[in-house]
């Protein structure tokens, strides 16, 4: 045998040897894992929750002949699933519950458990990642259900976790419901006021025109005043006609200068009553008519608005009321009697059936090797 054959053997050989000894430690990692499994895994208890959220607006028949077609598109039920799934995930919520259960001092209990223990000295969003693990929500799109999942230490804290976060998720909802309706009505409900405060400006003018000037409206005001100068004028015309004839007939007449009396008292008369029905002054008939007038119309044009922005008011309100989201509990949380993780027969059969595949092809490919050496 030469020396390049012999040195070659001796190479394989100690090649061989490493291979037993890494096929050794290989098999007591996997003994290892497994003893770990049965020895130190601390024993996970987990709860789950449905509910459901619905909306029943006006436009329910649309809605479901679109359903027919496109199933994934038409419910929104699904989108306000997603919102309420954001709120579970949500960091405000993980921090409440991890307050109020103080969940870094149980996660961290199982020392042993190095594994799936939670470290105590974690940073904020390590602990977040870690929490996000076990307590999450997911939509169902075959359903339409959103299950809740607690995955704890301890069965009776899986228990009140997943009622805790049920509630602040039905809680998120109502107040949803509220902040959403209360947008859609502040705009109207600030128009329905601005209009009845201009109404009821409008009514406090024009009763104080009234009371000013001592009438209910100007037209009958001014129908009576045109009639006194009518009839002063009819007065004021016979008059003449009287003082011409006994000019005309006896110029010397006593009656005469009385009469002529009479007539410029009319005529004054008459220069008054008409000076009040119209001129540039604020006070007289056509400018206070005109005020009147003015104010009517500003007041029917508010009217009509304030009508409006009632029955806009009415509207919004009906449709926020029919566009409300409704949460259903569907199944309500339970106490967990069996651990749930981890499962260790089937996480045992897994790790030996792998273990031995891996091995076996590894195996298969060193023989390989070997051979065509």
């Amino acid at each position: 045998m030469s020396s390049t054959y012999i040195h070659t053997k001796r190479k394989h050989a100690k090649f061989r040897l490493f291979l037993r000894v890494m096929a050794v430690l290989y098999f007591a990692f996997i003994a290892a894992t497994i003893v770990y499994l049965w020895t130190f895994t601390q024993n996970r208890y987990e709860t789950s929750a449905a509910f459901k959220i619905s909306r029943q607006d006006g436009g329910a028949m649309e809605s479901g002949l679109v359903s027919l077609a496109l199933p994934g598109l038409s419910d929104t039920g699904s989108m306000d699933s997603q919102v309420a799934i954001g709120y579970i995930d949500s960091t405000d919520l993980l921090l409440e519950l991890e307050k109020e259960f103080n969940l870094v001092e149980h996660y961290s209990q199982p020392s042993k458990d190095f594994v799936f223990r939670m470290d105590p000295r974690w940073k904020l969003e390590d602990r977040l990642e870690f929490y996000r693990k076990r307590i999450f929500a997911h939509f169902n799109k075959e359903t339409g259900l959103t299950a809740v999942t607690v995955d704890t230490f301890d069965p009776d804290l899986s228990y009140k976790v997943a009622t805790a976060m049920l509630n602040k998720a039905e809680s998120f909802i109502n107040h949803l419901n509220q902040n959403i309706a209360d947008q859609q009505l502040a705009y109207v409900r600030s128009e329905v006021d601005r209009t009845s405060a201009r109404v009821d400006d409008l009514n406090s003018r024009l009763l104080r025109l009234q009371n000013v000037h001592r009438f209910i409206t100007p037209e009958e005001v001014i129908s009576a005043s045109v009639a006194a100068v009518q009839e002063l004028q009819m007065e004021h015309l016979k008059g003449e006609v009287e003082l011409s004839t006994l000019l005309r007939e006896s110029a010397g007449s006593p009656q005469i200068e009385p009469l002529r009396s009479r007539q410029r008292s009319l005529q004054e008369q008459i220069d008054l009553e008409t000076a009040k029905l119209s001129g540039p002054e604020q006070n007289r008939m056509n400018q206070v008519l005109l005020e009147f007038k003015e104010l009517q119309l500003k007041l029917d044009f508010a009217i009509r608005l304030r009508t409006a922005a009632e029955a806009m008011l009415e509207k919004n309100r009906v449709e926020a009321a029919s566009s409300s989201r409704f949460f259903s509990v569907i199944q309500n949380p339970f106490k967990p009697e069996d651990a749930a993780q981890p499962r260790r027969p089937y996480a045992t059969a897994t790790i030996l059936i792998l273990g031995l595949l891996v091995f076996l092809i590894f195996r298969a490919l060193t023989h390989s090797v070997f051979e065509n050496a």
